[in-house]
């Protein structure tokens, strides 16, 4: 088994999710991120155990504090978006990308401080 460091919230969440993954991957729970529901070929009931394995597997390398907002969350792959949702925002590659578009982003001739300020918001968020 993998050693996986327990995410806190402030540690690279790319190298934890990338850890995590070989760990279901070494267990054959992979699936349960990749796929939206059971193979054919899967009984269901091997499927729901397959997915509360993964999904008690993923809170293990979790810290109270992170493990909080997913405790109740029974589908492996909805608790893997949520962190990435939550966290891979924030990792340092999607900084650098915020501030390459930072200083990308110029006033546009004729425009006002408020709408140049608008379209820097709207700008911000949709990254």
């Amino acid at each position: 088994m993998i050693d996986v460091v327990k995410f806190e919230g402030k540690n690279n969440f790319g190298m934890w999710r990338c850890e995590v993954m070989e760990t279901l991957t070494a267990s054959n729970l992979e699936d349960t991120l990749r796929l939206e529901k059971k193979r054919d070929s899967t009984v269901e009931e091997d499927w729901d155990k397959m997915n509360r394995t993964a999904c008690d597997l993923i809170r293990s390398y979790l810290t109270q504090d992170i493990k909080y907002h997913v405790l109740h969350e029974t589908s492996a792959r909805q608790l893997w978006e949520i962190l990435e949702k939550k966290y891979l925002t924030k990792s340092v590659e999607s900084r650098l990308q915020l501030k390459s578009k930072f200083y990308r982003f110029q006033m546009q001739r004729g425009c006002s401080i408020n709408e140049h300020m608008n379209s820097y918001k709207a700008s911000y968020r949709s990254s």
